[in-house]
This record gives C-alpha cells, structure tokens and sequence, in this order.
C-alpha cells in the first residue's frame, strides 16, 4: 500500500512523506540536544568544543542541517508555488533558495569538520 502511494499516480506523496520524515528527524535531535545540554551544560568556548567533539554528534548534528534543508526546500517550494503566479519569478527564488540552503549546509559541515 504505502509503496503504491510513492509511485507517480501519487506526485504530492513523495514530498509529504520526505517533509514528515524530515520533521520526525529534527524532533529527535531536538530531543537529544536538550537533553545533552542539560547533562553537559557548556558555559565557555572549550566546553563547546568539548560538546561538539565526538563524531556520532557531529554526524547527528550534520543529519539534523539536512533535514533541515530539505524540510524548508519543501516548505518554501509549495509557498512559492500558492502564491508566485509569475513561473520565471517563481524559477528565480526557487534557484536562489537551493543556492543559499545548499550554502548554508556546506557552512554548517565546515563548521562541524574543520
């Protein structure tokens, strides 16, 4: 059933699966970053560091970016689409948009492996 909704008789499945899948993600991380922050409790520079040290966290953290993206590509991409009636404004911002979150992922990878 549900892999007979992914197929393209279905074309608005594929994107709300990926958003709510997405969303599931960041809620988890969301969950184990408030938790790590009141166990660890970084107040300085080296605690955050120290906090952002092991890999599986800079994996999860970089997982959690990802989603992000992706969640607001989705997002972003139907609010252009409701209310941007010109189709080549709406190419512009929706180009603009990748660039910018494809951008701020590879930031945010800097960041966390540099």
């Amino acid at each position: 059933m549900l892999i007979e909704l992914l197929t393209k008789r279905y074309p608005g499945m594929r994107a709300w699966l990926t958003q709510r899948l997405s969303a599931l993600v960041m809620a988890i991380y969301s969950v184990f970053a408030v938790s790590r922050f009141f166990i660890v409790q970084p107040n300085n520079y080296e605690a955050w560091v120290d906090f952002f040290q092991p890999l599986w966290w800079r994996l999860a953290t970089l997982l959690f970016w990802t989603s992000l993206s992706i969640h607001a590509w989705l997002g972003i991409r139907d609010v252009f689409k409701d209310y941007v009636p010109n189709p080549s404004v709406r190419g512009v911002l929706q180009k603009f948009l990748v660039i910018s979150l494809c951008g701020y992922l590879v930031w945010a990878t800097c960041l966390l492996f540099a």
